[in-house]
């Protein structure tokens, strides 16, 4: 009796134990589905956060690559930048180991993404400061900046681009700097009109009291108030749809009461006419920093005995875009007289 007992005593034991076990069982089973079903929803949430991330990289390093395609373009060609037609679609190709620009929109696959590039061109205007401004009035165009607009569409569903990036940047030109200036002083003379690229050591005229025998410098012979002038040879940068001149360079000292005075006259007729390209008659105007009445001016005693000065960009004094440039320089003291050693015209193309 005693091991029946027994034995129904541990059939209940092992029944109960047997059922505690299938319960944790299952509540394991039911947790292990959850956290798998976390997991996957995780890892699907990082792969498509990598996915959007890998799409945005690529936008930057096609957009990246326009901007410096049109830098070094510009750089080299400025008027392959500044002809193209305002606010129009464009886009680069690669031909070899030449970059080219040409209308339109550039539509391609990278990387399993496909997208669609181009960029824009826009004036830059400056207000009377010449401060860059987007009023329409009251300002005036520099020939010598542009805006440049570069747009990515990327990620294309149902034959419609769903992301985007842009962006924008100013281009000036002042790259691949070149200079027109006398190599040699004027020692070589009077009667050079040109035009000419290299003036060497002539020019085309002077007063008889501007002293040009030496090979380094010119002076005044007689030390006076009147002014005594010479007129460079007409100076050709070679750029036919016009250059980008930067500054004005002169080295030598003012003297004791002296005074160094500049103008420039420019043209794209290498007579000085306007009317291009006819350029039947014409005479060369000269301009100082804001008109036909005034100068690029250094009286003594002027902080420093040589100094540059940047030529306007906008205005009717402004030589921007024009192939042919001159100058003036007018030498009078009260005292000793000014020395120029060097003129020098920084420009690019």
């Amino acid at each position: 009796m005693f091991k029946f007992c027994l034995s129904i005593l541990r059939s209940i034991v092992n029944t109960k134990y047997r059922g505690q076990s299938l319960i944790e069982l299952l509540v394991a089973i039911s947790i292990g589905t959850i956290l798998i079903g976390g997991s996957v929803t995780l890892m699907g949430v990082s792969l498509k956060s990598y996915a959007g991330i890998r799409k945005h990289l690529q936008a930057n390093v096609l957009i990246r690559q326009t901007i410096e395609v049109i830098q070094t373009l510009a750089r080299y060609d400025w008027h392959s930048i500044d002809n193209l037609t305002e606010a129009s679609d464009y886009e680069i190709s690669l031909f070899g180991n030449t970059w080219t620009i040409s209308a339109g929109q550039e539509t391609d696959t990278i990387n399993d993404i496909s997208y669609k590039r181009y960029f824009q061109v826009y004036d830059v205007l400056r207000d009377a400061s010449g401060d860059i401004s987007t009023s329409t009035s009251d300002t005036i165009d520099d020939p010598s900046t542009q805006k440049i607009t570069v747009i990515l569409e990327y990620d294309k569903h149902d034959n419609n681009y769903i992301s985007s990036s842009s962006v924008s940047f100013y281009l000036t030109r002042s790259e691949d700097n070149k200079v027109l200036h006398q190599t040699d002083g004027w020692s070589g003379g009077s009667g050079q009109t040109g035009p000419i690229s290299n003036p060497g050591n002539k020019f085309d005229t002077a007063d008889s009291n501007i002293n040009y025998a030496s090979t380094t410098s010119i002076y005044m012979t007689t030390p006076t108030s009147t002014e005594a002038t010479l007129t460079s040879s007409i100076l050709d940068t070679g750029v036919t749809a016009g250059a980008g001149f930067n500054s004005l360079l002169w080295q030598g000292n003012l003297g004791t009461g002296g005074a160094v005075k500049f103008q420039i006259a420019f043209s794209d007729c290498a007579n000085g006419a306007t009317n291009y390209p006819t350029c039947d008659t014409g005479t060369w105007t000269y301009y100082g920093l804001t008109s036909q009445v005034d100068y690029y001016e250094f009286v003594s005693p002027y902080p420093m005995n040589d100094d540059s000065v940047a030529f306007p960009t906008t205005g009717s004094a402004s030589p921007q875009n024009k192939r042919y440039i001159r100058y003036k320089v007018n030498l009078s003291t009260s005292s000793t007289t000014p020395q120029i050693d060097d003129i020098i015209i920084n420009w690019s193309p």
